[in-house]
C-alpha cells in the first residue's frame, strides 16, 4: 500500500513535519548532508521497524532529544512508531502490536542507494535475504515454514554449542528437513524467475551482458539434507553449530559466465544492482496485486541520462510509489508530463517545491 501521510518528530536532522505524498512519484532534492536520505530512512523505519542506514534504531533519534516518533497514513491502514533509548513501540490502526513481521507485512518496501552494490558484492547471507524478501510478500506458508526452520535450526545449534543431550539431534534434525526443503523449493523458483526477468528486460542496461544466475544449496549437491547432516555430524558436535543447510545458500551472479563481481566495472555493477531489484520488483508485481514502494537514493551517480531513463521508465510499468532524491532539482524526461510531486531539503527543512 502506498503512504499519502507522513508525520515525523525528532528524527535525525529532519525538522518536525508533516507532509502529504504523491501516490506514484515523489521527487526529493537538496545537498549532500541536507536530510534527503533521513526523509526516505524515515518512510523505511515506518515500513520496516528497522533502519538501512544503523542496526541500533536509537541512532536515528535526533541529537539532544530523548525519542522519535514517526505517523503514516496508508492507502488502508494507519501506523505509528516511537523509538526511545530503552522503548520501542509500534501501533497500527491504534492497536500496540508485538511482532514486527505484522507491520512489515503490511507494504513491501525496498531501497536502491550506494549499499545496493552489496548484493553483487557482498556475502552470501544478503543474497539469501534478497531471495527471501519476495518471498515473504508473496508466499503465505513461507513465515511458517520460517519459524519452524528457525526454531529447529536453534534448538540444534544449542545442542551442539553445549554438547549435553546430542542424542536429540536426531528429533531436531527431523524438525529442520521439512521447513528446510519448503523454503530451499521457494528460494529456487524466485531466483528462475529473476533471472528470466534479467533476461527478457534488462539487456539494455546492461550492455547486452550475458547474465545469469545460479542457485548454489549449502550443502553437497550429490547428497540430500539428510546424508549431510549425518556426515556433518562429528564436525557439527566439535565445532558447536550447524554446517550444512540453508543457511549457507547462495546466489552466484555470472556476467558472460565468469563472477559478476570480479569482470564488471564499477558503473556496470551498479547497473546490475539496479537490474536485480527490478527483476525482485517486477516478479512479486507479478505475483501479488499489492502496491510496493521504493526508495531510490541518488540514482544520478555513476549512472548517464540514457541509463537512468531506461531505469525511470521500466519503474513506471511495474507500478510502484516512488521517492527519488537527486542534489538538483532534476526532472528525469520519463517522468515530465506526469504527475508528481516534488520536496526540497535544506539544514532539515523539508518543503514541497513547484515543479520548474
Amino acid at each position: 500500500m502506498s503512504i499519502s501521510q507522513l508525520s515525523l518528530t525528532d528524527f535525525r536532522n529532519l525538522q518536525s513535519t508533516t507532509l502529504d505524498f504523491h501516490p506514484s512519484i515523489n521527487l526529493i532534492s537538496g545537498d549532500n548532508g541536507s536530510g534527503k536520505t533521513s526523509l526516505l530512512e524515515a518512510v523505511f523505519v515506518l515500513c520496516q521497524g528497522r533502519s538501512f542506514r544503523s542496526h541500533h534504531l536509537k541512532k536515528s533519534i535526533q541529537h539532544d532529544k530523548n525519542s522519535f516518533l514517526l505517523f503514516g497514513r496508508f492507502n488502508d491502514y494507519k501506523a505509528g512508531l516511537s523509538k526511545s533509548s530503552d522503548k520501542f513501540d509500534i501501533r497500527v490502526d491504534g492497536e500496540t502490536i508485538k511482532r514486527r513481521s505484522i507491520l512489515v507485512n503490511k507494504t513491501p518496501i525496498n531501497i536502491i542507494n550506494a549499499d545496493s552494490l552489496n548484493l553483487i558484492t557482498g556475502s552470501p547471507q544478503q543474497r539469501r535475504q534478497y531471495l527471501d524478501w519476495c518471498m515473504f510478500h508473496v508466499e503465505h506458508s513461507y513465515g511458517e515454514y520460517w519459524q519452524q526452520y528457525q526454531h529447529a535450526l536453534k534448538q540444534r545449534n544449542k545442542l551442539l554449542k553445549f554438547k549435553k543431550d546430542v542424542n536429540l539431534l536426531d528429533y531436531w534434525d527431523d524438525y529442520l528437513i521439512q521447513p528446510s526443503l519448503a523454503l530451499q523449493n521457494y528460494r529456487k523458483t524466485y531466483c528462475g524467475e529473476i533471472a528470466r526477468h534479467i533476461k527478457s528486460g534488462m539487456a539494455g542496461l546492461l550492455d547486452d551482458v550475458d547474465i545469469s544466475l545460479e542457485y548454489h544449496q549449502g550443502w553437497h549437491s550429490s547428497m540430500s539434507l539428510q546424508e549431510a547432516l549425518n556426515k556433518n555430524r562429528e564436525k557439527d558436535i566439535r565445532a558447536g553449530f550447524t554446517h550444512a543447510g540453508i543457511h549457507r545458500d547462495n546466489i552466484q551472479i555470472l556476467a558472460d559466465g565468469h563472477p559478476a563481481a570480479d569482470v564488471l566495472s564499477r558503473g556496470q555493477l551498479k547497473r546490475l544492482s539496479i537490474a536485480l531489484f527490478i527483476a525482485a520488483l517486477k516478479t512479486l508485481r507479478q505475483k501479488s496485486e499489492r502496491q510496493l514502494i521504493l526508495l531510490v537514493d541518488d540514482l544520478r551517480a555513476e549512472m548517464d541520462e540514457s541509463a537512468q531513463g531506461k531505469v525511470y521508465e521500466t519503474l513506471l510499468e511495474i507500478g510502484l510509489q516512488l521517492f527519488i532524491t537527486n542534489i538538483e532539482p532534476h526532472v528525469p524526461e520519463v517522468i515530465r508530463g506526469k504527475d508528481f510531486k516534488m520536496f526540497h531539503v535544506e539544514h532539515g527543512m523539508i518543503k514541497p517545491r513547484k515543479s520548474s
